[in-house]
């Protein structure tokens, strides 16, 4: 064993074959496609195409009554997975917790309130209360009980694979034993008309690397892994069922939709998986493509897998047609579906090809195929050139990825976007009339940053992250720089535009560009373009934790030496919906006032800073107990960070108002135990309250360390029970 090295435990999975492991593997071995008519909702403009429905009844399988169908699918896939790996939470609370890939969201539920609201004129907000991505990773931890590390992680089609990397991550970290990783995700009439909108859909199905390819096949479902540190699965005697031996991930830094021509960034991730794995090319016995059968994407597939395999490909196939495009649970569901071929010893089949494409050169397996399989790699792409690969190894081959190196990081930069003037705005017409007193932004003041075709073209939210990346880092080629920009709901405007019109219009004048512009990593995905910054790419989201998230994935960026550079930060904007909804359920009164903001701090490691403005000693993640428990939460605090380094703690009191008690009794604990009493600020009566909030909070630590204080404690709640702590110090 070297390095906590996280291995596979569990498996679950939900999907338009059906629902279950042993369902899925029985339709793979038969050569069943998944794909079937739409039943889900009605499209008359797309109605032909095939999907890759999960057609079952969630009900019926004993999915929860409350909670989104994104929510419903990962709940069911996480129960196959947590009895599959016969573990006891009990045992391991604390130290266990959940990483989902997710990008609908609770899209197709929320879009119910847009149809009534559209068409009735009646507000009928209660199908919005799941939408955050975030909210099936709540769910799951609230009923399986996990109070470890929690978010989602939202990068459109590589969302899963990237969950499950940054959970192998945390395990090799020492932040947690046990991680459920994966993905979930459900159809939608937004993803479904914007696929088609951007022509991206085979409607007979897709039919990867196949000469006649046309396009994809829209899916849903979810697949989750059970991942526990090595030493923690032997000691409970767990049946380890396969080893998560390297995972990579990158940016295209090329193009909003279209993959990077040569495959470039699908080339470097593949490399850092090897790479992390301690493997020659030459090891893998199989590849899970990414495969989606689209024109562009299938032919850059090939030439990134000529070029690392060096022209001598291993067996390849995309599972795709099996179960459709399932987004977000897509790279997860092909994670369990190589985690079965290595116990089974069989390659599955790429249903759909028939005739070779010279420009591609590759002929993909076509029937089930026994073979002795050691080493599998699992690809997977996503708009904004977002790259993650994995591999799986039999259990008894060495674990030879190599330890993380903690240690204090430099904050070098920091930009930030922040609201101006306190404003009362009046909610636009098509919901009740209301008028909501906002930290606004306003006229983005530095725009003259951004070049004419940027201000016209980009989203005021990605205006705003790309403005404050720019003011924290100077364009350096020769740098490895990742990304990681953390946001609560995402690009708001472009989504609700496009789906408003999708509805007005009965699905008849979709808007492309709109489509591609409305997903999570959108910001994250321009930041990179614009900066050149061809490492790890991620958008967090985890309500009002999503910087300390994206903070993590920075500073591990750095520890495991796969960046020079990490630009870290979120960014929310604000919306008439949840000010309208937010206004109707008793959220704007008193103190909590809705605001928007981006901020962007630029990381490197100590020893290469020239001048840090200050330095990140810690970040923690975890869920808190209910009741609230204040001595519990200083335990926890205590134990991560040197309280005689600390003289300040920075909470996000003066924000929801049920949560400023449990601020202030925490803080009245960690001063009892550090034998003084440590000054308690807030921040959020300067910013507002958003998802992105606590990123506002972490520029005012620095600012207050570059004061003259010590050290600033940084504390964040969620009222949904995730929680953060992160420390910045001189």
């Amino acid at each position: 064993m070297a390095a906590r090295s996280p291995v596979i435990t569990g498996l679950g999975i939900v999907a338009a074959t059906g629902c279950g492991v042993g369902a899925t593997w029985n339709a793979i071995r038969a050569g069943v496609t998944g794909l079937k008519p739409l039943t889900l909702f009605s499209c008359p403009r797309y109605s032909q195409a095939l999907a890759g429905e999960a057609q079952s009844d969630l009900a019926a399988l004993g999915a929860p009554a409350h909670g989104s169908r994104s929510d419903k699918l990962g709940w069911l896939a996480t129960r196959e997975a947590v009895a599959f790996a016969k573990i006891d939470f009990k045992t391991c609370a604390e130290r266990a917790g959940v990483v989902l890939g997710c990008s609908v969201g609770g899209s197709f539920d929320s879009e119910r309130f847009l149809t009534t609201l559209i068409k009735r004129g009646k507000m009928r907000a209660r199908p919005t209360r799941f939408h955050e991505c975030v909210s099936v990773v709540d769910l799951i931890a609230d009923q399986f009980g996990l109070f470890g590390p929690s978010m989602a992680i939202s990068t459109a089609c590589s969302s899963g694979a990237l969950a499950i990397a940054t959970a192998a991550e945390m395990i090799q970290a020492g932040e947690a034993d046990v991680l459920l990783a994966g993905g979930a995700d459900s159809l939608s009439r937004m993803t479904w008309a914007g696929f088609h909108s951007l022509l991206l859909v085979d409607e007979a199905g897709c039919r990867p690397f196949d000469a006649g390819r046309a396009g994809t096949s829209v899916g849903e479902g979810a697949g989750v892994l059970v991942l526990e540190a090595e030493e923690f699965a032997r000691r409970r005697g767990a049946t380890i069922l396969a080893r998560l031996s390297g995972w990579g991930a990158s940016c295209d830094a090329h193009h909003a939709t279209a993959p990077h021509p040569e495959g470039a960034g699908a080339v470097a991730a593949m490399q850092a998986a090897l790479r992390r794995a301690g493997l020659e090319s030459s090891a893998i016995n199989y590849v899970n493509a990414h495969g989606t059968g689209t024109r562009d994407n299938d032919l850059a597939e090939s030439k990134a897998l000529k070029t690392v395999f060096s022209n001598r490909v291993p067996p390849v196939s995309s599972t795709k047609r099996f179960f459709g495009h399932a987004l977000a649970a897509s790279g997860a569901i092909e994670a369990v579906v190589c985690v079965e071929a290595l116990q089974r010893q069989e390659i599955p089949p790429n249903p759909g090809f028939t005739t070779l494409d010279p420009a591609i050169g590759l002929e993909p397996v076509t029937t089930l195929r026994s073979a002795s399989l050691t080493h599998v790699m699992s690809n997977s792409f996503g708009f904004g050139g977002n790259n993650a690969v994995l591999i799986f190894s039999q259990p008894e081959t060495p674990a030879l990825t190599r330890p993380p190196r903690p240690g204090p990081v430099a904050i070098t930069g920091i930009g930030v976007v922040g609201p101006g003037a306190v404003s009362v705005r009046e909610i636009e017409p098509l919901l009740p009339p209301e008028t909501v007193t906002v930290h606004s932004c306003g006229t983005l003041a530095d725009a003259a940053l951004l070049t004419p075709n940027q201000r016209r073209r980009l989203s005021r939210m990605v205006q705003m992250a790309l403005i404050a990346a720019r003011r924290s880092h100077a364009h350096d080629s020769s740098q490895r720089l990742a990304v990681a920009m953390g946001t609560g709901l995402g690009c708001l405007e472009e989504g609700a535009v496009f789906i408003e019109n999708f509805i007005s219009h009965d699905g008849r004048a979709p808007m492309p560009s709109r489509f591609s512009g409305s997903v999570h990593n959108a910001a994250a995905a321009q930041v990179a373009i614009d900066l050149g910054a061809h490492a790890m790419n991620s958008a967090p989201t985890a309500g009002e934790i999503s910087f300390e998230c994206a903070l993590w994935q920075g500073l591990h960026q750095l520890a495991t030496d796969e960046a020079d550079a990490a630009l870290v930060g979120a960014v929310d904007e604000l919306n008439k919906y949840p000010l309208s909804i937010g206004k109707r359920w008793g959220y704007w009164t008193g103190q909590a006032h809705p605001g928007e903001g981006a901020v962007v701090a630029r990381l490197t490691r100590t020893e290469s800073a020239v001048t840090p403005l200050a330095h990140v000693t810690t970040v923690r993640l975890g869920r808190y107990r209910r009741p609230f428990d204040a001595e519990r939460e200083a335990d926890w605090i205590a134990k991560a960070v040197d309280l005689e380094t600390v003289d300040v703690v920075l909470s996000g009191a003066k924000g929801w108002p049920a949560l400023d008690a449990n601020y202030a009794t925490v803080v009245a604990a960690l001063s009892a135990r550090a034998g003084r009493t440590l000054e308690h600020q807030t921040y959020k009566q300067l910013c507002g309250e958003f998802h992105a909030a606590s990123a506002f909070g972490f520029s005012v630590a620095v600012e207050l360390v570059r004061q003259g204080h010590r050290g600033v404690l940084l504390y964040t709640l969620s009222p949904r029970g995730a929680k953060a702590l992160s420390c910045v110090q001189a």
